[in-house]
């Protein structure tokens, strides 16, 4: 199941919680109409998560036969609740505390029975350029968790006055071994990726090229949890007390990418405080809150073109 899936389920089953509280009041109150509305609900809620988990987890899953038991209560419950009210001898914390049981049993069983698998998508636009993403990518690919997609994108010539030109996709120059996903054949707003990679940092400001403006990382940040961009380059090492060398980079880090990215990932960790630096120069804020912000965003892992990021743990970047 998707993370997104099963924080959907786990909102769900909160919300049973809220409603295990108005069931309570209703039959303390003798309103056994409502009350067992609310149980109908309930038991719709219940379904619509075993059917979820089924579609996801194939079926038999533990959880749903948990959710099954649960169902069941609640429909006893909901019998034994006259809508006339003419039993009276219902007892409304008993029916709280057994619908609070069921629930929490089913609570934990979506909690530890059902593991999360991570989607993590690649958007190289240029072949010559996927070393900075094929080592992470490899990594993903490699764990039986994590569903990863390369979806080489296109990209476009730029006329002087800044419309597209002739269009280029290389999605057929990729090694064989890496299994190609047509750009126009994900669906991003279906699938939500966990991850996107971007090497591509400029957006609508590269005066050369330019991928197609949904590719541009303010538009990426709508479909993902995380965006991350690795640079589709190296830099001569600077270190961050090397004012005048780093004058003549300071193009390289405020750029779109950068800036609308969760995460970047960098060479090194002088080249980390090198961007910081510049980061916290370009905003003008040179605040302890704005630089715990870059120093959290920014990851001095390494570069994936120099098969660095391999030796860092993955969990640090996926």
């Amino acid at each position: 199941m998707r993370k997104t899936q099963k924080r959907q389920v786990e909102e769900i089953t909160r919300q049973m919680e809220e409603a295990h509280d108005e069931i309570k009041k209703c039959v303390e109150q003798g309103n056994f109409v409502q009350a067992r509305g609310i149980l109908a609900d309930c038991q719709n809620a219940a379904v619509a998560i075993g059917t979820l988990i089924e579609d996801t987890e194939g079926e038999g899953h533990h959880t749903v036969m948990v959710l099954e038991g649960y169902c069941e209560l609640v429909y006893q419950i909901h019998e034994c609740l006259l809508p006339d009210g003419s039993v009276n001898t219902v007892n409304a914390d008993k029916i709280y505390k057994s619908l609070r049981q069921k629930l929490i049993e089913a609570q934990n069983s979506i909690r530890n029975d059902i593991k999360i698998r991570t989607e993590a998508v690649f958007l190289p636009y240029k072949a010559s350029m996927w070393d900075s993403l094929e080592s992470v990518w490899k990594a993903a690919d490699a764990d039986p968790d994590c569903d990863a997609y390369v979806i080489p994108i296109p990209y476009f010539d730029k006329n002087p006055d800044g419309s597209f030109r002739e269009m280029h996709y290389e999605g057929d120059q990729y090694p064989a071994y890496v299994l190609v996903t047509k750009y126009d054949e994900y669906d991003f707003e279906a699938h939500h990726p966990d991850m996107i990679y971007i090497h591509n940092p400029y957006d609508d400001l590269n005066f050369v090229t330019s991928v197609p403006p949904f590719f541009f990382s303010e538009n990426l940040k709508k479909y993902t949890d995380k965006l991350v961009y690795i640079p589709y380059f190296t830099l001569e090492e600077i270190k961050p007390d090397e004012d005048e060398r780093i004058e003549g980079m300071k193009h390289f880090v405020t750029t779109s990418g950068v800036f609308n990215a969760d995460k970047v990932i960098v060479q090194s960790e002088d080249m980390k405080q090198v961007y910081i630096k510049v980061l916290l120069e370009a905003m003008n804020n040179n605040s302890e809150a704005a630089r715990k912000y870059w120093d959290d965003k920014i990851l001095g892992l390494g570069s994936p073109k120099i098969d660095k990021a391999l030796n860092t743990r993955r969990e640090d970047y996926l």
